[in-house]
């Protein structure tokens, strides 16, 4: 017997439309996100409604709302924050089948930045963060969603009546190819330099940081892609690395540009470490060793990020709770020495028990009321949340 897939809306046609209003190919084109929004409030009457359609509605509805001349500061910040704890909130229960697991081990199995975690837990417990938190956190949750779930949408053949709301949207191998050209043109002109030019490489480094900008800022999930093919590309770490060899030549090559970038995109920091730790996180059983030169080689980017001098003001933007956890739950040799870095830091202790806090405090359930406490604020602004 067929498995039947019941969806509010009659065809993909309708669902590619919406998805092309929610995230329009460029500045031309005309603003339609309010139809998109009040065609995914018909589409939960009817129910059956994606958690990530609904969470894309919910967050572009606050970035509407965002007007000071018609809304109060307070009404914003708790529109926003309503949106994206039930974004978030929805997410890590959806996984919440069998053992009973955490919102970061969740959040590891859904490849969810944890960092949301920590502020969804930051915006229902503490104050509500600032609207510049909440602005860019909101940002960044609809384009990982972008990636998580309506890049995947099929596009099929569209009637011409539907195609002229439907658009062909950069993909990630498109940003990859351009991430790729910028980095390989400038390193290729920094080895064809002699040494003694030094700060003439560095103005050239510099000269590519709005190129990269551009992409983290303006393209889908940039910032997570850039971060990747730094990794995957050997970029900041060679490939081939030998056991024991510093990179402080890399560290002064790179720190200026990843420093340029961080400055005018605050979460793409926080996006490179968390894709840094995943790659110590995937050491897997049969490689859980010391004798890996690139995993050597990617933590010594994290202690270079963590404890020099050179990023004590960037690194103000890290969530070091996402990674004390992560050392917590993903134990093995590169996590271990993490760890051991970690004890460095002057406020390590109040990390950890702050992060004991909120494991403890998820693994009682005490995430039901914060949903509750979500779903009633959205009622507050005419969301029916079942």
């Amino acid at each position: 017997m067929p498995n039947f897939i019941f969806t509010p809306w009659k065809n993909e046609s309708e669902l590619l439309v919406v998805r092309s209003q929610f995230y329009p190919p460029g500045p031309p084109a005309p603003d339609l996100r309010t139809d998109a929004c009040r065609t995914v409030g018909a589409w939960k009457l009817r129910g059956n409604l994606p958690h990530s359609v609904e969470a894309t509605a919910l967050l572009t509805d606050a970035i509407l709302h965002d007007d000071a001349t018609k809304n109060s500061i307070f009404s914003i910040k708790a529109t926003y924050t309503a949106a994206f704890c039930r974004f978030v909130t929805g997410l890590v229960d959806s996984k919440s089948h069998g053992r009973k697991k955490s919102m970061f081990q969740r959040a590891f199995e859904l490849g969810l930045p944890a960092s949301f975690v920590e502020l969804r837990h930051e915006a229902t417990h503490r104050e509500l963060p600032s609207l510049v938190v909440l602005r860019r956190a909101t940002h960044r949750s609809l384009e990982w969603l972008w990636g998580y779930y309506w890049a995947k949408v099929d596009a099929p053949l569209v009637s011409p009546a539907a195609s002229s709301g439907s658009v062909s949207l950069d993909d990630a191998e498109s940003v990859q190819a351009d991430i790729r050209h910028i980095l390989n043109q400038w390193m290729h002109d920094r080895s064809a330099e002699p040494p003694r030019k030094k700060q003439r490489l560095q103005q050239q480094g510099l000269a590519i940081v709005p190129r990269l900008i551009a992409i983290c800022k303006n393209r889908h999930q940039g910032s997570y892609l850039l971060s990747r093919y730094l990794l995957e590309g050997r970029v900041l770490v060679l490939s081939d690395p030998k056991l024991d060899a510093s990179l402080d030549h890399i560290f002064i090559e790179w720190d200026p540009l990843l420093e340029a970038v961080s400055e005018h995109i605050p979460s793409f920091l926080t996006v490179l470490a968390e894709e840094m730790v995943n790659e110590l996180i995937s050491s897997s059983a049969t490689d859980n060793t010391k004798d890996d030169p690139y995993r050597e080689g990617v933590y010594m980017w994290l202690d270079h990020i963590l404890t020099s001098e050179t990023w004590n003001i960037h690194k103000k933007r890290l969530s070091l709770s996402y990674i004390l956890a992560a050392c917590q739950e993903s134990a093995n040799f590169w996590m271990d020495l993490l760890s051991e870095t970690l004890r460095t830091i002057p406020n390590y202790f109040d990390l950890k028990q702050e992060t004991s806090i909120l494991e403890r405090k998820t693994l009682n359930g005490a995430e039901t009321s914060d949903r509750q406490d979500t779903l009633d604020g959205l009622k507050l602004y005419g969301w029916e949340c079942r």
